[in-house]
């Protein structure tokens, strides 16, 4: 992912900006408190941590929770706002395809979320990712993968989304985000446009995705070694709807080995 993370770190000072993340994860934690208790979870890796977020919340929950991305400058932010905070999540530069050489010990539960899984960019990249996800699990460990869901981006047109606005200090920030979908390709650029003593400026970043279904990651996974899959759409939770729904969420369970 070596163009992805350098587009990310090119976006990193603006990351913590561009979602609120006090909403967000008010949203999100009672999904995961649930699917965590589900396997009495203790040890918990985020593997596309970003700036940490979801792995301090995890630490706050008295979980041992562990992040981990290849971008170098969102784990330095991590490690940060972790000392800031007293937090004693630990966080480490680490491509997901690469997780058992880096993690030796196992974990009962991996996330990995932000759509960061189909950025690897092919079928085979989000396969290797799978299964390094599966690797560094515990027998009947818990998976939870989020994905956009690209079913309901057109493909062939350009699709933009209404514009996020920001206001920090005596800065006024505007976030885009456009789609272009080619076959099983999409073609996502984050544009953000910044005014500040009555001057704009502006940053383009590129990343290309997988275009994968549900059909196509439930193959994946279930080849990979896990079962019990269920989809949702979204983190309330509700039921997935390919028409409808924004977003693709999957949690399965490793299968336990044979006697």
């Amino acid at each position: 992912m070596a163009k992805a993370d350098a587009d990310f770190d090119a976006l990193q000072p603006y990351y913590d900006i561009m979602v609120n993340w006090e909403n967000r994860i008010g949203h999100e934690a009672p999904f995961f408190q649930r699917a965590f208790s589900s396997v009495s979870a203790r040890r918990v890796l985020d593997c596309a941590c970003g700036t940490g977020h979801h792995v301090r919340l995890f630490a706050r929950w008295g979980l041992q929770a562990v992040g981990s991305d290849a971008a170098e400058s969102m784990v330095e932010q991590a490690r940060s706002d972790a000392r800031e905070e007293g937090s004693p999540a630990r966080f480490e530069v680490a491509d997901f395809r690469n997780l058992p050489g880096r993690f030796p010990h196992p974990f009962d539960v991996v996330v990995c979320t932000g759509n960061s899984l189909p950025l690897v960019g092919s079928a085979d990249g989000m396969r290797q990712a799978v299964a390094g996800m599966r690797d560094v699990l515990r027998a009947d460990g818990l998976l939870i993968l989020h994905t956009l869901n690209f079913a309901r981006i057109p493909e062939g047109a350009t699709t933009i989304e209404p514009p996020r606005v920001r206001h920090v200090d005596d800065r006024e920030i505007l976030f885009v985000k456009i789609f272009r979908k080619t076959r099983r390709l999409c073609d996502i650029t984050i544009l953000v446009l910044e005014k500040q003593a009555g001057e704009w400026s502006q940053l383009e970043t590129s990343l290309r995705a997988w275009a994968v279904g549900q059909a196509e990651l439930e193959a994946m996974v279930s080849e990979a070694g896990f079962d019990r899959i269920q989809f949702y759409g979204g983190y309330e939770p509700k039921p997935f709807d390919a028409d409808t729904s924004r977003s693709l969420i999957l949690v399965a369970r490793k299968r336990k080995a044979a006697s």
